[in-house]
């Protein structure tokens, strides 16, 4: 190079570069311009699908007449190399990077339009064309803003189904095509909201061996990170005061690093208090739960409170047995103790009911590794034949009784005596169909129609699993609808929302 020449940066070059770099794909376009409406304040933003892109609009919350000037000043080849790269550390330092990723994306055309009161600004720009902004007097009662994108290569479906996932967290209302995407954790037992250390929801969820952390900036997720080694539970934490604007994935999990022993702390400490509600809870979840809380004293996590909180039931049903309490059974006892598979039926013919322990084989080995126990098969008594006889005939005598009772009557089962589950389950039908009667009778036969509506006998084997089903997730009323063959079929808008719930267990 000779001295008279200067080495000259390609601004435009750098631009797409760095637009290229921030975004995952063009999919992730529109849930950065809905992070930027919440970062604005903005409390309600519609996402609606149009050919080869998305418009995104709101109301109230303003972009400012200076952040367009800068984008203007980004995107136009006319200025210079300094005024250009003030312009984008602008927009980065200020929050507003996804108009600049929006437009600087190869292919890209964006528009942006909003009026309030005094003034009506609209800016836009094609890949190759130069921006254009356009201010105007106002005159509308109330600001609205609306952006206007879309991009060669768009994958909009997979666009849609992000925004979905990536607001779930949001206190705002986000609508994609007209209808709020779900909110919360995906199959969720419990969750709590707190505030300190930072602002996060903490969740038990159904499925899952190892934590999950939805790393959040400005209610919108940015990142997801799994943390192996600690009891699971799911965690939604913003991150949006402690990191800058333009933090990349690998800054935010570094940035919730220190908060991770409060975390934990936290969620075993949710468990303790949930627990308190172990007899009312769904077998699944029951099951769930006591085995979220042997392995959170495995890893010495709250140990002296987890071990004092009656988990393990017993075949004499009256009572559940704490860590402790078990400890001290097996001290007495040698260090062995019976166990049942918590499947295998319970007759009174078990020797030692109050001490025989219901677990499954892997909390019979969380409580090995805990304390010094083993497990056998119970012992039975021996009856006499006549005892047997006897007992045969009252149990067929018992069974024949149910199902007469099911078959010929429909008495109701009063709402005072209702199970959790069963009081759910109706809420749910009655809420998804209020047109339909839908009534609890005893007895064991087939869901049927009588005169004061839809008989559902508290013995149908089918009861107990449609009360998990609805437990987990109440869109499945609709399924629930077709097999009780209520002689009407569901309404659409409640196959619409069982639809949209099956697509968003496919989400990313």
């Amino acid at each position: 190079m000779s001295a008279g020449e200067l080495l000259v940066i390609d601004v435009g070059s750098e631009l797409r570069t760095l637009c290229e770099a921030q975004l995952r794909g063009t999919w992730q376009v529109p849930a950065e311009l809905v992070r930027l409406a919440l970062r604005l304040g903005a409390e309600e933003v519609c996402v609606n699908s149009r050919r080869g892109g998305v418009t995104v609009c709101w109301n109230g919350a303003v972009i400012g007449e200076d952040p367009l000037r800068d984008l203007r000043s980004a995107l136009d080849r006319r200025f210079g190399a300094d005024e250009r790269q003030r312009a984008i550390g602008t927009l980065e330092s200020s929050g507003m990077e996804p108009l600049m990723w929006a437009a600087g994306l190869r292919g890209a055309r964006l528009r942006v339009e909003y009026g309030g009161r005094t003034s009506t600004l609209r800016f836009e720009h094609r890949d190759g064309g130069r921006p254009r902004l356009t201010v105007a007097p106002g005159g509308l009662q109330q600001t609205e803003v609306k952006i206007l994108w879309d991009c060669a290569r768009f994958d909009r479906g997979r666009a849609l189904a992000w925004v979905r996932m990536a607001t779930r967290f949001t206190d705002a209302r986000v609508f994609v095509n007209g209808r709020q995407g779900p909110q919360g954790f995906s199959g969720g037992l419990y969750h709590l909201r707190l505030d300190d250390p930072l602002p996060y929801r903490l969740g038990l969820t159904s499925a899952g061996d190892e934590p999950v952390l939805w790393l959040l900036r400005d209610g919108v997720v940015a990142a997801r990170a799994g943390v192996p080694g600690y009891p699971p539970f799911e965690a939604a934490v913003e991150l949006a005061g402690i990191v800058p604007g333009g933090a990349s994935s690998a800054d935010l999990r570094r940035a919730v690093t220190p908060f991770l022993p409060e975390l934990v702390d936290r969620a075993v400490w949710m468990m303790i208090q949930v627990a308190g509600r172990l007899p009312h809870m769904a077998e699944t979840s029951r099951r769930r739960l006591t085995i979220l809380l042997l392995r959170a004293a495995g890893r010495n996590r709250r140990y002296r409170d987890v071990s004092r909180v009656p988990l393990i039931p017993t075949a004499g049903g009256e009572r559940r047995l704490s860590i402790e309490e078990i400890g001290g059974l097996a001290e007495r006892s040698g260090g062995v103790l019976p166990a049942l598979d918590p499947d295998v039926a319970i007759d009174d013919s078990l020797a030692e009911a109050d001490s025989t322990l219901v677990v499954s084989a892997e909390m019979c080995g969380l409580l090995s590794e805990l304390i010094d126990v083993r497990f056998q098969a119970p012992f039975h008594r021996e009856h006499r034949f006549v005892d047997r006889i006897v007992r045969g005939l009252r149990h067929a005598a018992a069974e024949a009784w149910r199902r007469v009772r099911g078959l010929l009557g429909s008495r109701l089962v009063p709402a005072s005596a209702l199970r959790p589950g069963e009081r759910q389950l109706l809420a749910v039908l009655r809420a998804a169909d209020p047109s339909l009667k839908v009534e609890l009778c005893y007895g064991l036969g087939a869901v049927r129609r009588t005169s004061r509506g839809i008989a559902v006998p508290r013995d149908n084997p089918w009861l107990a699993a449609a009360a998990v089903c609805v437990e987990d997730d109440p869109s499945w009323a609709y399924p629930l609808l077709l097999v009780m063959g209520t002689g009407d079929p569901p309404s659409p808008d409640l196959r619409q929302r069982w639809r949209s719930k099956s697509r968003d267990r496919l989400d990313p």
